[in-house]
């Protein structure tokens, strides 16, 4: 048996914790002492592994209770299922020290990488919950999903590839170019261009609206920021020029 601490000091979290998981009935402890102390056994040991595996994959308090609640349930093929999942992970970090370190001996001997290398190791369905949160209920997303599940695995590969160049392209690595540069001005517009082609109809206005989006929301402002500081402020103030000068034809006043 275990008290609380010792199983706390072996699980490497806080007692608090525990007695958390023990209010919210997803780590009931084997027994409790007459002076109410909390003793945890072996399959107490074994429930909370599995709550800190869901934790470890992101998986919310809440629905790991539901989980590990379900009268289906069996270790064994959830320890596999983390095995799996926790190898993927695996892969995607050795990806993305192979970025970053590419990126600071790119830097270093000043000479810039092949486009598709500033990007390899990121999950591009890491933000997918935020965005359903944010745009489920729109045209947009409805019609980006139905589009987006219709290609292929290489065609999606190809499709990313060509955001990835035309991200590039909108953020400049160079910090002497202006936001209305003609040539960012363009990207932007090929940026557009690809969101109709690929995934929805875009409105200037939604695109203004995802621009601000882009510097609000940390978690999508590090895809500009990684590639230069200031990068999504820059590119906002790059769509905001776009969309107020956006002529119905294509044409635009700056270029």
């Amino acid at each position: 048996m275990y008290t609380i601490k010792e199983l706390a000091n072996l699980a490497g979290v806080t007692t608090r914790t525990l007695r958390y998981y023990d209010q919210m009935g997803i780590l009931t402890p084997a027994e409790l002492g007459s002076n109410n102390y909390r003793y945890y056994d072996h399959d107490n040991l074994l429930r909370l592994q599995q709550i800190l595996f869901y934790r470890e994959l992101d998986v919310p308090l809440k629905e790991i209770q539901f989980i590990l609640s379900r009268p289906v349930f069996q270790l064994l093929p959830a320890l596999k299922n983390h095995q799996e999942a926790l190898q993927k992970k695996v892969e995607r970090y050795q990806a993305l020290l192979g970025t970053t370190q590419k990126t600071i001996s790119s830097l270093n001997r000043g000479k810039s990488m092949a486009e598709n290398e500033y990007f390899e190791g990121f999950d591009e369905t890491q933000y997918e919950e935020e965005t359903r949160d944010r745009w489920s209920h729109t045209s947009q997303y409805k019609e980006s999903q139905r589009k987006w599940s219709s290609y292929s695995k290489d065609q999606k590969e190809e499709i990313k590839k060509e955001g990835s160049r035309i991200t590039l392209r909108m953020v400049t690595e160079n910090p002497e170019v202006r936001p209305d540069d003609p040539d960012v001005q363009e990207a932007v517009e090929d940026y557009y261009v690809y969101l109709n082609q690929y995934f929805y109809i875009c409105e200037v206005e939604f695109l203004r609206t995802l621009a601000d989006m882009w510097v609000q929301d940390p978690r999508f402002a590090v895809n500009y920021e990684r590639i230069r500081e200031g990068g999504a402020a820059f590119v906002r103030e790059a769509v905001h020029i776009y969309c107020d000068t956006y002529e119905p034809e294509g044409k635009n006043t700056h270029y």
